[in-house]
């Protein structure tokens, strides 16, 4: 039977959304699911269209009819999308949803617009399942604070009050989550993870990895498993600053395509900031184009699968038919590893630089 999810990722300025729906898409992808984004309305509006409130050509008031108008028609798509694909597990995540729109005008003016489409509040929150509300990093990190979208550009003065009000927005929702920023900025993203598993109905991936050297295995071997199959190709791209690491992903799986940029940066000498975020096929090809010749691209082919309560990764390249690499995520660092009869352990090499992807890449570049 099919099942829909429609989650909303809200918050502040520079909170994690778009990391947070990077990682999303990727990890749920793994395990079978069919993951659609809508898009920003109102991003989409004034970079895309160039409508938006100026002077006395456009109020706030109805630039909002038009947010969310698109708003509405695109997550009706992405619904009717969701009934023909031949996925049975369907999330549909929204960045941002109906309600952030009353945090750019009053109450009485809101309801004025959404009565247009004969709606209610009540009618809007009850349209939603799930909303993870990441706060703004202008409250509580602000050194991670960044003016990334053009199209909304706020000062943190103004980043920290379009927070306060996006908060009350959401208030009333049966099932809302609000990340703040005790966390480092990688279990902040993490913990709303976590939150969507759980909406989810699945189990949440582990924090600990342990990698092993292993012979190779193909499908048939895997089947009892039920294996999700990903076919990635993965660019290492040259440096912008000294210890930041950018690389781009294209992942073939569930009949979709999906393409990632990814940067991590030092903020401290032991902690790094990962940002990530999805890219349409023009700009990914765009990036492959800053391909670090020291490292290049590698290509693998993952099968993701759960075996006791592991969830197991196992990498294959076209390069090497003797061996493959197998990530199993635990609980514990001392929990013991049961893994699939035929699958047959060389060593162990969790922690090898050598068996990291930069590495492998640079040695197949080097080839």
């Amino acid at each position: 039977m099919k099942t829909i999810k429609k989650i909303v990722l809200t918050g502040g300025p520079a909170g994690g959304k778009t990391t947070l729906t990077s990682r999303l898409v990727k990890e749920l992808s793994s395990i079978g699911y069919r993951v659609f984004i809508v898009p920003e309305a109102a991003t989409e509006l004034i970079s895309g269209f160039g409508i938006k409130p100026f002077g006395n050509c456009l109020s706030m008031f109805d630039f909002q009819y038009f947010v969310v108008s698109s708003q509405l028609h695109k997550e009706k798509l992405a619904w009717e999308a969701a009934q023909l694909v031949p996925e049975d597990k369907i999330v549909i995540l929204c960045d941002r949803g109906v309600m952030d729109d009353r945090a750019y005008v009053s109450q009485k003016e809101f309801s004025q617009v959404i009565a247009r489409f004969n709606l209610t509040e009540k009618d809007i929150l009850a349209s939603y399942d799930a909303v993870i509300h990441l706060v703004s990093s202008s409250k509580g990190a602000e050194f991670a604070y960044n003016y990334d979208n053009a199209a909304r550009y706020e000062t943190l003065e103004q980043a920290r009050e379009k927070e306060d009000a996006t908060l009350l927005c959401w208030r009333n929702h049966k099932h809302r989550v609000v990340i703040g920023n005790s966390y480092n900025f990688e279990n902040k993203i993490r913990k709303a993870m976590n939150e969507v598993y759980t909406i989810l109905g699945e189990i949440p991936p582990a924090q600990l990895e342990r990698k092993f050297l292993i012979e190779y295995v193909d499908e048939s071997v895997l089947a009892p498993y039920e294996p999700v199959e990903q076919n990635i190709t993965q660019t290492y791209l040259k440096a912008r600053a000294k210890g930041t690491e950018r690389r781009v992903r294209k992942v073939v799986s569930n009949n979709a395509i999906s393409y990632f940029y990814c940067e991590k940066r030092p903020i401290s000498p032991i902690e790094r900031i990962e940002n990530e975020r999805l890219l349409s096929q023009k700009d990914y090809i765009r990036k492959t184009e800053e391909v670090d010749p020291e490292y290049g691209s590698v290509s693998k082919r993952r099968f993701c699968f759960r075996y006791n309560g592991h969830y197991c990764t196992i990498d294959t390249y076209p390069t090497n038919a003797d061996t493959a690499i197998l990530d199993v995520q635990l609980n514990d660092k001392d929990e013991e590893i049961d893994l699939p009869p035929e699958i047959r352990v060389i060593k162990e090499v969790t922690g090898d630089i050598n068996y990291q992807g930069h590495m492998i890449s640079k040695r197949l570049t080097q080839m």
